[in-house]
């Protein structure tokens, strides 16, 4: 899902990274004595959002839904009260990758499986080495995750 918000644009992913963008909207306009020129009901003048802060916002809108679309229909409820693509994909990564604890624990167990792999007896060759493939890729898999908030100490690394 990533490699594809990114294809669809850096803005575009940057509405996960960042969350949603809120433009920063000042007084349109001040007497000279710096007093702000109210329209009828005392509301302030407000200038509009620029064409970038409405880029942006669509951008958000966009993310949201291809996000929202790209969901499993059973994983639906878990994201139904986000209010933003951001919430909608920390929900997801939380719930497939896991607390940094789980993360921890995935790797320490794709590591022993590594050191403590041997083929079982009467085991095929084609099998050992599907077995092995598994738990290289978990290895792999739970290393990457985990690169993602903190280097893995060279301790760690096979």
């Amino acid at each position: 899902m990533e490699r594809y918000l990114r294809r669809l644009g850096r803005d575009v992913w940057r509405s996960v990274e960042e969350g949603p963008h809120v433009p920063v909207l000042t007084p349109a306009q001040t007497d000279a004595d710096g007093t702000i020129t109210r329209l009828g009901g005392g509301q302030p003048t407000m200038s509009r959002p620029t064409k970038d802060d409405l880029d942006k916002m669509e951008n958000d809108v966009v993310t949201f839904y291809e996000i929202s679309c790209g969901i499993a229909h059973d994983n639906f409820d878990i994201i139904i009260n986000c209010k933003s693509a951001k919430e909608i994909w920390d929900v997801l990564k939380n719930l497939y990758e896991g607390s940094e604890q789980t993360q921890d624990k995935k790797l320490t167990t794709a590591l022993n499986d590594f050191n403590n792999f041997k083929a079982h007896t009467g085991e095929s060759l084609e099998d050992s080495f599907k077995r092995f493939n598994l738990i290289v890729t978990k290895l792999s898999n739970a290393a990457t995750i985990r690169s993602n908030h903190e280097p893995i100490s060279s301790s760690l690394m096979v």
